[in-house]
């Protein structure tokens, strides 16, 4: 399986906590699936409105970039599964994820929010914000940007553009 990865473990210190190197990831784009800040944080516990995690919900007329980490051996699953624990894996279809060269990738997988953890009047958590973006902007100005063009969140009830 190719694990699908797209908020906090964009961040180079993020994905070494679980023993992912960069020899193991491939950059890709994700069609059909819109990234936000609207997912209640399960253990990034923060007492205000600025909670919010990061989130992929379908969307046919979106995308995202994200991370795949390749062939994902089944023993990094667990520790990956409890830090998600507010996420289901969710399959992805075959010909949704292609990388920066237009190479498509089969067996993808992604977590996708839990139903009933998202919150469209919350704030995107300040801290985790920065770690996403930093851990965008530390790959290369294309990715990077590309985060940013296809990220959101809410405010006042209403999506916009981070």
């Amino acid at each position: 399986m190719n694990l699908i990865l797209f908020g906090s473990l964009l961040h180079p210190k993020e994905l070494a906590k679980h023993d992912i190197t960069t020899d193991m990831i491939k950059y890709v784009k994700v069609n059909g699936y819109k990234r936000l800040f609207n997912q209640e944080p399960s253990w990034r516990k923060v007492d205000s409105d600025s909670r919010a995690v990061m989130n992929v919900q379908a969307d046919q007329s979106a995308w995202f970039n994200a991370i795949a980490v390749l062939d994902l051996p089944k023993e990094h699953f667990a520790r990956l599964d409890d830090r998600e624990r507010g996420y289901d894996r969710t399959a992805l279809v075959d010909g949704a994820v292609v990388d920066y060269d237009g190479e498509v990738l089969k067996d993808c997988i992604v977590y996708v929010g839990k139903k009933g953890k998202q919150n469209s009047a919350i704030q995107p958590n300040k801290e985790y914000f920065k770690l996403c973006l930093d851990g965008a902007k530390s790959h290369f100005k294309q990715f990077g940007d590309d985060y940013v063009d296809t990220t959101f969140y809410y405010k006042g009830g209403i999506l916009k553009k981070i």
